[in-house]
């Protein structure tokens, strides 16, 4: 039995319910707790020491983890073949879209490849409009699109969403490898405050900030694409569901709050139009191409 053929088995005999209790266990670990922590921040800013170096650590992580990992990797690359990259580059940006703790690749691949095929109507995992939700209020259902979802979602199936990715031996070890990646997220940070500042403070200090700190804020951008440009905003192209152009999110969010351009041309690996929205990652496979590591599928 070929590799499809065996996860293809598992998948469908896999109840619902062992699934949602991992997906919440999940929840606990890579969303609760950072955000939790997170509460303490107010109390610890006045007293804090290296505010330059937190801001470094954190700014430094949001962009290899957020903007090469999430952006350019998890969802450009591996979610839309956007574009090809070699091998090792493949690799760096599965690993870093790992450290993410938003899920394995192939997990986030058939979420996201499910999103796009029911687009705001029923079977959508994380829509926030009505129409998705039928008997929800417009309050529930805009919560839903927001952080609900990640509690009680359909079963995102690979082998009708991610067949390809499933059969590619880089990807199930990137995909194996998924908690080695996360719990690297941590301890990199943690290093560069060990060597920076010295000790288990510094240690800590680098975890909570480039580790703790970065997951807690990249999912809730994420979350922020999900939830706020599925609601009425700009739209520059007639798609068939409600995403919509958000540019005050769009630098923080490496380009992806361009959203209704993103679901005009899914396959484009361009989501801003124009000077006038930013696309930060965009502009980071740009760079790949010119150094001859990327090639693109569509412009």
């Amino acid at each position: 039995m070929n590799a499809v053929a065996t996860v293809n088995a598992v998948v469908h005999a896999m109840p619902a319910a062992p699934f949602l209790a991992a997906q919440r266990r999940h929840f606990l670990g890579s969303v609760a707790l950072p955000t939790a922590a997170m509460l303490i921040l107010p109390w610890m800013l006045p007293v804090m020491q290296h505010a330059g170096w937190a801001t470094a650590l954190l700014l430094s992580m949001w962009f290899l983890v957020g903007g090469v990992g999430v952006s350019v990797g998890l969802h450009r690359h591996f979610s839309h073949r956007s574009f090809e990259a070699a091998p090792w580059l493949r690799w760096l940006l599965g690993a870093f879209g790992s450290m993410a703790a938003q899920g394995p690749v192939v997990y986030w691949v058939s979420l996201h490849r499910m999103h796009h095929a029911a687009g705001d109507q029923p079977g959508d995992p994380h829509s926030p409009r009505v129409s998705a939700h039928p008997g929800k209020s417009r309050l529930l259902a805009a919560i839903h699109g927001h952080i609900g979802w990640v509690l009680e979602h359909d079963v995102p199936k690979p082998t009708r969403y991610a067949r390809e990715l499933i059969a590619d031996p880089l990807v199930r070890r990137l995909n194996n490898a998924y908690p080695l990646f996360v719990a690297a997220g941590l301890l990199l940070p943690a290093a560069v405050g060990w060597m920076a500042l010295g000790g288990w403070d510094g240690a800590v200090f680098g975890a909570f900030w480039g580790g703790v700190v970065r997951i807690a804020l990249g999912h809730h951008v994420i979350w922020a694409i999900n939830s706020v440009c599925h609601l009425p905003g700009q739209r520059s192209h007639d798609t068939t569901d409600g995403s919509a152009n958000v540019a005050w999110l769009s630098l923080i969010s490496w380009g992806e709050s361009w959203h209704n351009n993103h679901h005009a041309h899914p396959v484009r690996a361009r989501f801003g139009e124009g000077w006038q929205q930013p696309d930060i990652g965009w502009w980071v496979v740009q760079a790949f191409v010119a150094a001859g590591w990327a090639r693109l599928r569509a412009t």
